[in-house]
This record gives C-alpha cells, sequence and structure tokens, in this order.
C-alpha cells in the first residue's frame, strides 16, 4: 500500500514539475519575442536580467524534475 502511495505522490509531483518547466519555458520565448520589439535600452536591459532569471528558475526546476525519475533514467532537456 505504501508503494502506490508513494508512486502515486510521485506521479503528481512530476506532472506539477512538467507544468511549471512548461510554464518557464512559454515565458522565455515570450521574453525573446518581446526583446526583438524593444528599442528602449533600459527595458532591453531587464527584459534581459528577467530572462536570464527565468532560465536560472528552469534548470533548478529540471533538476529537480530529474531526481524524481528512477536511478540511471534522466531526461535531456534542449536549450530554451
Amino acid at each position: 500500500m505504501k508503494t502506490a502511495l508513494k508512486t502515486a505522490l510521485t506521479a503528481a509531483t512530476r506532472a506539477v514539475l512538467w507544468f511549471q518547466i512548461r510554464s518557464i519555458e512559454i515565458t522565455i520565448h515570450g521574453q525573446g519575442e518581446c526583446l526583438a520589439c524593444v528599442s528602449d535600452k533600459l527595458l532591453h536591459a531587464r527584459i534581459t536580467i528577467a530572462r536570464h532569471e527565468a532560465r536560472r528558475e528552469l534548470a533548478r526546476l529540471r533538476g529537480k524534475y530529474n531526481a524524481t525519475l528512477p536511478p540511471g533514467r534522466r531526461v535531456v532537456w534542449s536549450l530554451a
């Protein structure tokens, strides 16, 4: 019984992490599109900093997701 509960909790954790990962990937993509339209240097710098922080958070979440996988099985992520 404990194994089934643990498996269910792990699956739920993976689903939440996957949703967060996908949301941040969408945010980073949108920030990249905004950079092409912005001509103000200060705003461009702010978007660049926010994009850097989003990539750092994305790396952290991907690490947490990989930690939920069984040993020897890892996901290879594309660059965002």
